[in-house]
């Protein structure tokens, strides 16, 4: 591993070079700074092996790397102080996890050295304008997305440039270091004119003053511009990367902190309040709270070393993929009246063997249990789980899990010839649910939603639920969507609803604390669905639309 630059003091502006073949990040611009005073990096006592949540509880602080110049993100102000949205981010993991909103220690970094601050220890999390790309998915682990960056356009409404199609002739500004005028080319269906800048100020002087039509560039920078430039509005983003939060690798349990802590900004409003406070009129990116009570970990509970798996080490010199499975879970995993297992996942997984091992037969397949499954994984004899486990808080805790791979949720089922498209079309009728089911679960969260009683039916199994409803005992049964979009339920007279009610991610399950594995995995899942591989499986299983693949780039 190369040595990392010493790490730089809270003088002057640093410059952010490429990132994980991401062209054009933020680059330095030549503006009046206040003087600071520089302090140094204090020498990190700790250990390697010890977890980042007992470094922050032991010392009682966050330090966390950050940027100078990434207005409206992290910037010094002009009265010398540290403003922005990942400020304030940091401001309130603080508050959340030491009670202390002041208990952070900032350390300026450049993006391009931030995983490299991260693996040797000078801090704790990196809210530095970072993009959350695969390259950079393999040295450090990351949150949520706070941000969906992006190439797009800023124009004034009057142009009447609102998509790539108008830009046509247009007069287009772009900053020469960039290589937004390249990246516009390539996104646009026409030609538009490009005039060519130096800096940021330069380009920003030329679009107020009507000299431009429009400014292109990554989003994060538009959003400083339209700050600067009364009645402009960002319009047609037409690339997305999104900025995460970045920590070190195989820290399961801090993985867990952040990841359900982010969950809970999202729930309880904080996120869209930051974002209405620094980035006004751009909605902050949709994190649904995953299902179930399980509460968010303290930094109190957090164990003293990390993990240091890695499977991908044992798999390749197997040859094979162990996979623990459920035999009865219809359309993901189960056996057919042959005993041969079947179902969208094993299927799959087939494919990513074949990635693997050139082979859709290295695949070992262990039947297991609902209950006996997570053990086999953790225990080491299976090392995934099929059969559409869904993500929860209480298994994010227990284990991890790969990218989605069906977007589940309770729906409304009903039959064609008398439709029901909305919960409250449904009050006080008769509703069939499945015990057990999301859907009975839901039960008492839907009926709010209705605004008035759902008169709820218990069955034993969803085909005597979707009995009853042939029978007319019921209007509709409530269900999960990956319950009844399976082969069974493909006929007339049938109707599913197209919202869903609740969120359901369904995933495989993977070893807690081993990133490199859950990295190889994802990246596989990822090249199926560039290759088309992942929806030729799946549409043979559901009549949903596939779930996109995630933002990061290449």
């Amino acid at each position: 591993m190369r040595r990392l630059l010493p790490l730089l003091g809270l003088l002057g502006i640093v410059l952010l070079t490429g990132c994980s073949d991401l062209a054009g990040l933020l680059q330095t611009e030549t503006q009046a700074e206040p003087v600071l005073t520089y302090v140094a990096p204090t020498p990190e006592p700790f250990p390697a092996q010890v977890t980042t949540a007992a470094r922050i509880r032991e010392r009682g602080a966050i330090i966390v790397g950050i940027r100078y110049d990434l207005e409206p993100f992290s910037f010094i102000s002009a009265n010398g102080e540290l403003a922005g949205l990942e400020i304030d981010l940091a401001h309130e993991l603080a508050q959340r996890w030491l009670g202390n909103p002041e208990a952070v220690i900032f350390r300026q970094l450049r993006s391009d050295t931030a995983a490299q601050h991260l693996i040797e220890g000078d801090v704790d999390i990196v809210l530095a304008g970072v993009p959350h790309t695969c390259n950079n998915e393999q040295e450090i682990d990351f949150s949520p997305p706070y941000f969906i960056n992006g190439d797009a356009l800023l124009t004034f409404p009057d142009t009447g440039i609102r998509a790539l199609g108008d830009v046509n002739g247009r007069t287009i500004g772009v900053v020469s270091w960039t290589n937004a005028g390249q990246r516009l080319k390539s996104a646009a269906p026409v030609t538009p004119t490009l005039t060519v800048y130096d800096n940021f100020f330069q380009v920003t002087e030329a679009l107020r003053t009507r000299q431009i039509e429009a400014y292109a560039d990554e989003r994060h920078r538009l959003e400083r511009a339209r700050r600067l430039i009364s009645g402009t509005e960002i319009v047609e983003q037409y690339s997305q990367v999104p900025f995460a939060l970045g920590f070190r690798e195989n820290d399961p349990f801090f993985a867990n902190l952040v990841t359900l802590t982010f969950q809970d900004m999202t729930a309880d409003g904080t996120c869209e309040a930051l974002f209405a406070r620094w980035l006004p009129g751009t909605p902050s990116p949709t994190l649904p709270r995953l299902p179930g009570n399980a509460p968010t970990p303290t930094v109190g509970d957090a164990p003293q070393e990390r993990a240091t798996a890695d499977l991908s080490a044992a798999i390749k010199t197997r040859g094979t993929l162990r996979v623990g499975y459920l035999i009865d879970l219809w359309p993901y995993s189960a056996n057919r009246d042959d005993g041969v297992p079947t179902g969208f996942e094993v299927r799959l997984l087939e494919r990513v063997a074949e990635v693997w091992f050139g082979s859709r037969e290295a695949v070992e397949m262990v039947p297991v249990t609902r209950e006996g499954g997570l053990q086999a994984l953790l225990n080491g004899e299976v090392d995934v789980l099929a059969g559409g486990w869904i993500q929860s808080r209480e298994l994010e805790l227990q284990a991890d899990t790969s990218l989605a791979l069906f977007d589940d949720g309770v729906s409304l089922f009903s039959l064609s010839a008398a439709p029901y498209r909305t919960l409250q079309e449904l009050v006080g009728r008769p509703v069939g649910v499945v015990a057990n089911s999301d859907g009975a679960a839901a039960i008492p969260q839907l009926t709010q939603l209705a605004g008035g009683p759902l008169n709820a039916l218990s069955y034993p199994t969803r085909d005597e639920a979707v009995a009853a409803l042939q029978r007319g005992e019921v209007v509709a049964v409530l269900a999960e969507r990956g319950l009844v979009l399976s082969p069974l339920y493909r006929q007339a007279g049938f109707t599913l609803a197209d919202a869903r009610l609740t969120y359901r991610p369904v995933s495989y399950v993977l070893p807690q604390g081993d990133s490199n594995f859950r990295d190889w995995f994802n990246e596989t899942l990822m090249q199926l669905h560039d290759n088309g591989v992942f929806r030729e499986v799946y549409t043979t299983w559901f009549d949903d639309p596939a779930p996109a693949a995630p933002l990061w780039p290449r």
